[in-house]
């Protein structure tokens, strides 16, 4: 039995190392990252960036490398093309562009102080009552600097100040210190190279959540709101963090977890979860 687990775990590991690359595309406006993102039901307007352009992109071949999220746009605090390739060799790839942070962001996080924000903003309009966003945050982070002062954290604002960017069921918001393999393991997905190579998932982030959907109810057909998402590192500027951001999910119904995530997903799930360990340095 023992040495039929262990095949089974070597058979897997060779499907998380040999899996299609995830591939990052550089971000060539404002206009056309948030427009990306937009879905049925759901009309965009008066887009604004604030960052370094590297730190942004589009993203495909995110189910095959181990990604919730198929495709769509990447909003780093780093370098976004750090995320190209097949696997994880680096548990410290840091992208520095020397740039502030956001006052929102240091909002979420009392006590810190963020850097290297980037930023995208923009109005819209909703044909319904609703509107629903999926995404995933990732880390270089994790797992050595869990419970330190680099607490890097993503913020989807809504109308104003409201952090709708929560790690479900509760108010808290999604950030190094708040979901990781010791806090809200259930959505966690360790991913660090210490632990082993080749590592479980097909990308750099050394961790990263489940897909978490952001929604907003009791709005008005046809009035126009504002939305702020924002990602940053907390504490200095290295190490970066991510937040992929689902292709089309910005709409006024749900848009699901792809297939291909699904069936990759009852595969690793044990796999993955046998690895997740807080180390603490």
């Amino acid at each position: 039995m023992k040495k039929l687990i262990c095949l089974a775990t070597l058979g897997l590991l060779g499907v998380a190392a040999n899996a299609p690359a995830m591939t990052i595309t550089a971000m060539d406006s404002a206009v056309n990252l948030a427009n990306a993102l937009g879905g049925a039901g759901v009309t965009i307007s008066n887009v604004t960036y604030t960052g370094a352009f590297a730190a942004s992109g589009y993203f495909t071949g995110g189910a095959a490398a181990g990604l919730g999220i198929d495709k769509g746009v990447v909003l780093t605090s780093g370098r976004a093309s750090y995320l190209n390739g097949t696997s994880n060799t680096s548990d410290a790839i840091t992208g520095i562009n020397n740039l502030a942070g956001d006052g929102d962001l240091n909002g979420l996080i009392p006590g810190y102080s963020t850097h290297d924000a980037t930023v995208l903003e923009f109005d819209f309009v909703s044909e319904g009552s609703t509107a629903y966003f999926n995404y995933a945050f990732g880390s270089e982070e994790y797992d050595e600097w869990v419970g330190s002062a680099y607490n890097d954290v993503f913020g989807f604002f809504f109308d104003g100040n409201n952090n709708i960017a929560l790690i479900p069921g509760t108010s808290t918001p999604v950030a190094i210190n708040k979901v990781n393999g010791g806090s809200y393991s259930t959505y966690f997905n360790a991913n660090d190279p210490t632990n082993g190579i080749p590592t479980p998932y097909a990308f750099e982030y050394d961790g990263f959540t489940d897909m978490f959907t952001a929604s907003m109810t009791g709005l008005t057909a046809g009035q126009t709101y504002h939305i702020k998402l924002a990602i940053a590192d907390a504490g200095d500027w290295s190490l970066d963090s991510g937040v992929f951001l689902q292709a089309g999910s910005f709409s006024k119904d749900p848009v699901p977890e792809p297939a291909t995530m699904l069936l990759f997903g009852t595969g690793l799930a044990g796999l993955a979860a046998a690895g997740r360990r807080r180390v603490q340095k």
